[in-house]
Parts: C-alpha cells; structure tokens; sequence
C-alpha cells in the first residue's frame, strides 16, 4: 500500500526557497505589495478575483505594479465561479470586478480606475487620454469585440464561423502593425498604458499568439 501524498504544508517544508509577497516579483498570491514602502503608505485597495484570471483585473494590477504604488489586495469571486461575498456587495453592490478603494473611495470600471490614478499618481508614461493613446485604446476594444464574437456567440454555419475568424485576424494584424511601427518592443517609446491595455493576459491574447505564430498554446 503506497503512502499517503504530501500536504501542501508538507510540500512547502521542503522547499529551499522563499517568496518575498511584499516587495519581491508580483505574485497572484499576494495580498499587500509595498515596493519598499511601510503599509502606512497605501492609499489603494484593488478587488481582484480568487484566481488572477480576469483580464481586466490584470490591467489594474500591471498598472500599479509597472508604477510601484503601495496597495493592498482583496480578492472576491467572479462570476462565472459563483456567488459574489456579500461583503463586496456591501462595498460595490453591482458586484462588478475590477474596484479599487483610492483614499477610500470607491471606482469601478477599468478605464475609469486607470484615469482616477493618473490624476492621483500620474500617467505611466502616456496617459489614458493622450492623442498617443487613444488610437490604441481603441483597437483594444476592436479586438476584444472581433474575439468575443468569433469564440463566444454561436455561428449557423462553418462559412460563417470562417468569416469572423477572419475578421478577427484582420484586427489582430492591425495589432501586430502597430508594434511593428515601434522601434523598441513596446507600442510607444516606452511601456505605457497602451501596452497595459493590450498586453494584459486574455484568451483574446492567447488567440492571437496561436494565430500569429502557429503555436497551440
């Protein structure tokens, strides 16, 4: 008879190295990130998922992970995993996800989050509104739009179902056209908030690198 498998508790005694959730590399498992800073100086709660999955979620938390501002996080369930804690119904009764409390008050909507730090700590580089910006922005939706109708909505025929995987390709190219027109890897000089609303890990991402490169992953 084999012996019983290893706790989790058990598997992390054996390992010989340690995580620093605070201050070293982002890690989903964190709950607070400080940057060097005390716990005094946050002014920034972010409402995330369990699980690090929603891609909008994930631009929050670029966001304020390519800018080292202190903050805590709490994480709240999606819905597509079940019922939202009550206690962030009490706190954002829509039960939307992402939310961040900034000096206490609260902001939904991704895009209304990112400008609300802006004007708090200042633009990443090029900020939501800037003319740079904007464009890009907008082929960021294009694409989450040509995506989500391709692979989430039903299609009556294979023809049909080839049509908005072209369609979604032809966004995707716009995509792939637009870094190209960068010297460096990103889609302005610098990493910016375009590069935050593009970049952000999404099936919608995923897809592209599949079609782009060839790859399954």
């Amino acid at each position: 008879m084999g012996s019983a498998p290893l706790s989790w508790i058990e598997l992390e005694s054996l390992t010989n190295f340690s995580i620093d959730y605070e201050n070293g590399p982002t890690n989903a498992q964190s709950i607070k990130r400080l940057f060097g800073h005390s716990s005094s100086d946050i002014r920034v709660v972010l409402y995330r998922d369990n699980h690090a999955w929603c891609p909008y979620c994930q631009k929050i938390w670029l966001w304020l992970e390519e800018k080292q501002i202190p903050y805590a996080i709490q994480k709240v369930t999606m819905f597509c995993y079940g019922e939202k804690e009550r206690w962030y119904k009490n706190v954002v009764p829509s039960g939307m996800l992402p939310a961040i409390a900034l000096d206490g008050d609260i902001i939904t909507e991704s895009d209304d989050i990112l400008i609300a730090l802006e004007k708090t700590f200042g633009p990443l580089y090029r900020g939501m509104t800037d003319g740079a910006v904007l464009p890009l922005r907008k082929l960021e939706r294009l694409l989450f739009r040509a995506w989500c109708f391709w692979l989430c909505y039903p299609t009556r025929s294979p023809r049909e179902d080839n049509q908005r995987r072209e369609a979604f390709v032809s966004v995707a190219k716009q995509v792939e056209a637009g870094l190209e027109k960068s010297l460096g890897p990103f889609f302005l000089e610098e990493f910016s908030t375009a590069d935050v609303s593009i970049t952000k890990d999404t099936p919608c991402d995923r897809t592209i690198r599949a079609l782009l490169t060839g790859s399954k992953g």
